[in-house]
């Protein structure tokens, strides 16, 4: 059998009559339902007011907080990124001070370097200016020896031809002053030496001859041409202090001190101080300490009292 006969079948059939009490079971539930919805419609109008609006309100409150954390969280963090702001540009404010700093450095030690150079330059051709002056003293020195050689032999026949006794030598005078130049410029060789050692050790005089015994090349320059005790010696390996006829009377003194005798010498009384140059004192021109600083005196010191702190030392 196919769908169409069963369907026309179906159709045929009687149709089934309602249940009785049906439509009155429908009606009752229809008015139940209708009075639960009146009951509760009655029931909403009773409820308070803070309380149908708390949900909404409470949700209003959150959000207003969270609101309120965000603008601080938010002020906080510009107010940070501002600051840190700050920060950078004082960091690189810091760093260019940094560099002036260093450049300012590097210019301050440059000056000094220049301030060096050019007092190493001024005592350069101060040092040379000297040099100058012992090769011209050295000339006349020179010139002097052969004028003594010339009078001792002019003596020698005079002597010969009168029979003169030594001891009434005509040229013993000439003799003593070439001799006491001779001596003069002895130190200023030493002086001389003395400084060019200085500029090489932070400005301080050597202490003793054998010290700046490169300088002075040869230690013959150490014994004064009157001085009959103590022998030359023909190189350094020789030198001792039996071989020195002048005494270092300030040992080690710096150059800031140009007025302090720094060697003597005892036979003629001449002396050399620590800027270089070389002087003859007479017979009442003493040396005296001052501040343990030995220095020469005037010629009248002799006969005035001396302060507390002048000395003077025995020629």
């Amino acid at each position: 059998m196919t769908n169409d006969p069963i369907e026309n079948v179906l159709r045929k059939a009687p149709r089934p009559a309602p249940p009785a009490g049906l439509k009155e079971r429908l009606e009752a539930h229809i008015a139940l339902s209708r009075a639960s919805e009146a009951r509760r419609t009655e029931t909403t109008y009773l409820v308070p007011f803070w309380r149908r609006w708390f949900p909404a309100l409470a949700f209003g409150m959150i959000f207003l907080t969270c609101f309120v954390i965000l603008a601080v969280q938010t002020n906080q963090l510009l107010q940070l990124r501002r600051e840190n702001e700050a920060l950078r540009v004082a960091t690189a404010n810091l760093e260019q001070l940094r560099q002036e700093n260093q450049e300012l450095l590097k210019l301050s030690a440059q000056a000094q370097q220049l301030e060096r150079l050019r007092k190493d330059n001024l005592e350069l051709q101060q040092l040379r200016a000297e040099i100058e002056n012992v090769r011209g003293q050295a000339l006349q020195l020179a010139q002097l020896q052969a004028e003594q050689q010339r009078l001792l032999a002019e003596r020698a026949a005079q002597q010969a031809q009168a029979s003169v006794p030594a001891e009434e030598d005509p040229f013993a005078e000439a003799k003593a002053k070439a001799m006491r130049i001779n001596c003069l410029n002895n130190l200023k060789q030493i002086g001389l030496a003395a400084r060019i050692w200085s500029n090489k050790h932070q400005d301080i005089l050597p202490e003793d001859f054998l010290t700046m015994s490169n300088e002075l090349n040869t230690p013959k320059i150490l014994v004064c041409p009157a001085d009959r005790q103590h022998a030359q010696a023909s190189n350094w390996a020789e030198f001792g202090p039996a071989n020195s006829s002048y005494e270092i009377l300030s040992p080690g003194i710096n150059e800031l001190h140009p007025d302090v005798v720094y060697v003597r010498c005892p036979i003629h009384h001449n002396v050399g101080t620590v800027d270089g140059a070389a002087h003859q004192l007479g017979p009442s021109q003493p040396i005296i300490e001052v501040d343990g600083l030995k220095k020469i005196g005037r010629a009248e010191a002799a006969e005035e009292p001396k302060p507390a702190n002048q000395r003077q030392e025995s020629p």
